[in-house]
């Protein structure tokens, strides 16, 4: 049973899940099967153990279950399926009780249909008190703002009453705003996707929403007009001035979406930044670090307290490109303890190489680079290109030769690298035998460089060719 679907199900439980569970399956209204709550018990029993695999063995658990009775598969499978489907049934309940306002949006219209008016008008009271006292005034407000309306003109249709009803004029409006505001954000979504993998998305409705926005001013709800934005900027062919209002307004409003949309806002934001810099815009580097800096001391790119390796590691590389050694420093010690602790010491120890790397502290570089011990498959290829770079720097050609066909071997033979992250690591180190070999072609070999799409350390190689024209090393033979 250890990768079946129910075992699969539970172990995702915590103990408040596990003990509520426990409470749904003992619940005549849900269930009223003995064996599955005998059943769920000896499983629960495991939980905390990580569900052994000598203890879910399907002859035990049967045996626990039907004591002296015959082992008895189709038994066993019914009564697994029946639990698993109760647990399913618990999970999309304990999802549809935590959805914003869609229970109580079904109570009031169960209080239309029983023409129960103080019921109704006391939970709709209630209801809209919470979802108007909220700070969030994103997409999901204007949904429930909808659903109060639609629930708010079907109690009105009711009385049968032949006047003006504001609740059909609000439900209509609310929908549109919601609607408007998701759609754009989906846009925004297929926009930053396409310009990092190949993706044929369908931009419908596209041309039509922009059309709508220019000749409909919505700038006062920022759940619009910060994806319009974020639109024009993703689309338009000169985006500097829509990227600035962005950046402006999305300091000004981010408070008014959760923290998961305000982590995405600035995400975009980013990929944006990341794009324009592959493109040669080297301008938007320093936007790209004050955005990180911004979202790491506002905790928007924090995601429970903790922030992620990739975010630290980039902030460190930006940090290091525009000669911030000083801040890298404080930032790598002060933030190592915001990393998830299986991933800190790694982090931790390659990031300080790097920097001791860019200050040309080559020992202290290589003794943090001892300490890493290339938990991720990023780490170990990066720290292989920081070993060639130093090894070619500090003149070490042998040790330079003997790592560029001991790293070209292990690219070429592990099939657990995708080619995508191997690609860019198998033309830098191609592209520095090359250079090592023939330094004096610097023409032919800077426009190689230039040409090739997907290479790891692009300006690194570039910069160890002198103004002169000539390599920074001599003439050399293997």
């Amino acid at each position: 049973m250890q990768n079946s679907k129910l075992i699969l199900l539970l172990k995702t439980f915590d103990s408040s899940e596990l003990r509520a569970f426990k409470d749904f399956v003992e619940s005549p209204y849900f269930n009223k099967n003995e064996d599955l709550i005998h059943l769920y018990h000896y499983l629960k029993s495991l939980a905390n153990k990580g569900f052994p695999a000598h203890k879910i063995k399907r002859e035990v658990v049967f045996a626990f279950i039907y004591k002296d009775q015959v082992y008895d598969e189709r038994q066993l499978n019914y009564c697994i399926s029946l639990l698993l489907k109760l647990a399913e049934r618990f999970i999309g309940l304990r999802r549809y009780e935590q959805s914003g306002i869609l229970p109580e949006y079904q109570q009031l219209f169960a209080y239309v249909e029983r023409d129960l008016d103080k019921n109704y008008q006391y939970i709709f009271q209630q209801t809209l008190d919470r979802v108007e006292t909220s700070p969030y005034r994103n997409a999901d407000y204007y949904f429930q703002r909808y659903l109060l309306s639609d629930v708010a003109d079907e109690h009105f249709a009711k009385q049968n009453i032949r006047r003006y009803d504001q609740n059909l004029q609000d439900a209509s409006d609310f929908l549109d705003v919601f609607y408007i505001a998701k759609k754009l954000r989906y846009l925004c979504n297929m926009l930053d996707q396409q310009k990092f993998i190949t993706a044929d998305y369908q931009l419908n409705m596209l041309a039509e929403l922009k059309e709508y926005l220019h000749n409909n001013n919505l700038e006062h709800i920022p759940a619009i007009h910060l994806y319009h934005l974020l639109l024009l900027t993703l689309t338009e062919s000169e985006p500097e001035l829509f990227f600035r209002t962005y950046r402006q307004h999305l300091r000004q409003f981010v408070g008014q979406f959760p923290s998961d949309e305000q982590r995405a806002l600035y995400h975009f934001a980013i990929n944006f930044c990341i794009h324009r810099i592959r493109l040669g815009a080297k301008e938007y580097t320093r936007d790209l670090m004050n955005l990180y800096r911004e979202g790491v001391e506002n905790q928007v790119l924090l995601e429970k307290g903790q922030i992620s390796p990739w975010t630290y590691k980039n902030m460190v590389k930006l940090g290091l490109g525009l000669g911030q050694y000083d801040w890298v420093e404080d930032f790598v010690k002060k933030y190592s303890e915001k990393l998830e602790a299986e991933k800190r010491a790694d982090a931790y120890h390659f990031n300080l190489a790097d920097l001791y790397y860019h200050r040309k502290s080559y020992g202290e570089a290589l003794e943090y680079l001892n300490q890493v011990e290339f938990s991720d498959i990023h780490y170990h290829l990066g720290a292989k290109v920081m070993l060639l770079k130093i090894y070619y720097e500090t003149q070490e050609y042998e040790a330079l030769l003997s790592l560029i066909l001991a790293f070209k071997n292990f690219l070429r033979r592990n099939k657990n690298v995708p080619k995508e992250v191997k690609e860019p690591y198998l033309n830098f180190v191609n592209l520095l035998h090359e250079l090592y070999k023939k330094p004096n072609n610097i023409k032919d070999f800077k426009e190689k460089v230039n040409k090739t799409a997907m290479l790891s350390d692009r300006s690194w190689l570039l910069q160890q060719i002198n103004p002169s024209g000539k390599s920074e090393v001599g003439s050399r033979n293997i």
